[in-house]
């Protein structure tokens, strides 16, 4: 409790000094022991008890590589769009062959959103966007680790996988290194139950949270098949959600669509969260 309200009263100093830029860098969560556990925080407000919706973003790189700055393009649409939210952009720990991502960048997750939460409003809610990796972690810990919970009201997914035990990654042989920072050094073939475990769509039910994808039609690294599983099994369970393909590979996608994709998680958070 101690270190927890030095957290707090660490926020609140840093951000009465740079709340000109709405941005708190570099706060701890977790127990302050790893560098890699932490967050900017963008404030709407120094009033705490008035923000009650917290955008988390969480960034790609194969659970290998990335950081949070790779990210931070989503923050001024973000706080256009809801200039009353809170936006953490998230570090996590990263994995290797020998310390795999599964399920230690879940844990992160968990341990980010329980200090938001206890640094806010008790009834502080939560979106999860991530990107590649930060997509497939996202609805991964919003299937699977928030389902009793229910904080995460709305995930969404730009270009992360949704099924990494799908064919469409093991008739690949030049993908199938892609998951061994995920995973460890095992192939599907050899570890069907980890892959199955550390897939998003294992984990849908009919109270999944609401979700919003973005995928391309010529993406090397998230086959074709991936979104349509997915959707398939929402819409049969009847879980709100949206997907949308654009021409494009990883989300090198023209302007217009950019604009587009903002657009409707605006529209998506608008009706669902």
């Amino acid at each position: 409790m101690a270190t927890h309200g030095l957290l707090i009263s660490f926020i609140l100093f840093s951000a009465s000094i740079l709340y000109a830029t709405g941005q708190v860098p570099n706060v701890q969560y977790g127990d302050g022991s790893d560098p890699a556990q932490v967050m900017d925080i963008y404030l709407p407000s120094l009033d705490f008890g008035s923000i009650t919706k917290i955008i988390v973003l969480i960034h790609g790189g194969a659970w290998g590589g990335g950081q949070k700055s790779d990210m931070a393009g989503w923050v001024p649409f973000m706080q256009a769009s809801f200039p009353s939210y809170a936006i953490a952009n998230m570090e996590y720990r990263l994995g290797t062959h020998a310390s795999p991502g599964f399920p230690k960048q879940l844990e992160d997750i968990h341990l980010a959103l329980s200090f938001l939460k206890s640094s806010f409003t008790r009834n502080v809610t939560f979106a999860l966007i991530g990107s590649s990796a930060g997509g497939h972690l996202a609805m991964l810990y919003g299937y699977a680790w928030d389902r009793e919970a229910k904080n995460v009201k709305a995930i969404v997914s730009h270009v992360g996988p949704t099924d990494i035990s799908d064919s469409g990654y093991a008739n690949e042989p030049g993908l199938w290194d892609l998951f061994f920072n995920l995973v460890g050094p095992c192939t599907h073939t050899q570890c069907p139950d980890l892959y199955t475990a550390a897939s998003p769509i294992t984990y849908v039910t009919a109270e999944a949270t609401k979700t919003i994808g973005f995928y391309g039609n010529a993406d090397y690294l998230v086959p074709s098949s991936q979104m349509p599983l997915l959707k398939e099994k929402l819409d049969g369970l009847g879980v709100p959600n949206n997907f949308t393909v654009y021409q494009g590979g990883h989300g090198d996608w023209v302007w217009e669509d950019i604009e587009d994709m903002i657009r409707q998680v605006t529209d998506f958070f608008n009706t669902h969260w």
